[in-house]
């Protein structure tokens, strides 16, 4: 198959509304080198051809659909509309060191989403698509999907696990406290979601020693008999 000028231009231009920039630049090499030499090397061909696969009318008319119907869920579908934003606020909020790197390359587009949103306009498709196929994104579903497992005003206690040495010698693993808000802040940690401990939702608790914020994993239901136990004791 020989390899045409116009062939290189269209996937080129194909490869701009694709979002495929660095395809886009390199396109934009084979043109110049097409020019100039009449004729591709064999390995300029065989790459060519992947790019041309890429960036091809098929794929191009596939995003537009795709971005079609992106519009219309989002218009019509709040489960779509919700996860989307979910992630977006994760994407913006997080500061988890185990995923820096991934987090802040998606931070862009999680911030362009919600500026969207709050301008009352539909976000672009390649903005939302980015955060979708994160590989994050499954074990957020998770969190995302489960509802809160404790209730508001329910007596908890931080899991042992989670304090330091100095705080276990200060008796904060006996401190108990009442949930006063579920989800005062976005979601900003991601965890695989464990059906006893549940998942990195967020709650307000109001401990005898102030109000704090916790994840759901971070925290545990006080049993009625510790409870009693540790009134009898008083």
């Amino acid at each position: 198959m020989t390899i045409t000028r116009r062939q290189l231009i269209n996937a080129s231009a194909a490869a701009i509304v694709l979002g495929n920039r660095r395809d886009e630049l390199t396109l934009n090499d084979l043109i110049r080198s097409l020019k100039k030499w009449k004729k591709l090397t064999p390995r300029q061909e065989d790459f060519a051809k992947v790019l041309l696969e890429r960036n091809s009318g098929e794929k191009l008319q596939a995003m537009q659909s795709a971005e079609v119907d992106h519009e219309r869920k989002w218009r019509e579908n709040g489960d779509y509309t919700e996860w989307i934003l979910f992630l977006a606020r994760f994407f913006n909020k997080s500061d988890q060191t185990a995923y820096q790197q991934h987090v802040m390359n998606r931070r862009g587009a999680a911030n362009a989403i919600l500026i969207a949103e709050m301008g009352g306009s539909v976000p672009k498709y390649s903005f939302c698509e980015t955060l979708t196929s994160s590989k994050l994104a499954p074990r957020l579903r998770k969190i995302y999907d489960h509802p809160p497992i404790y209730p508001l005003g329910e007596l908890v206690a931080i899991r042992r696990s989670e304090l330091t040495h100095w705080a276990i010698q200060k008796g904060h693993d006996k401190q108990m406290g009442f949930i006063t808000e579920i989800e005062p802040t976005p979601v900003d940690t991601v965890a695989t979601y464990n059906k006893t401990k549940g998942g990195t939702k967020t709650y307000q608790i109001m401990f005898p020693s102030g109000s704090v914020r916790l994840r759901e994993n971070q925290i545990k239901l006080v049993s009625r008999k510790n409870h009693n136990k540790e009134k009898s004791c008083k």
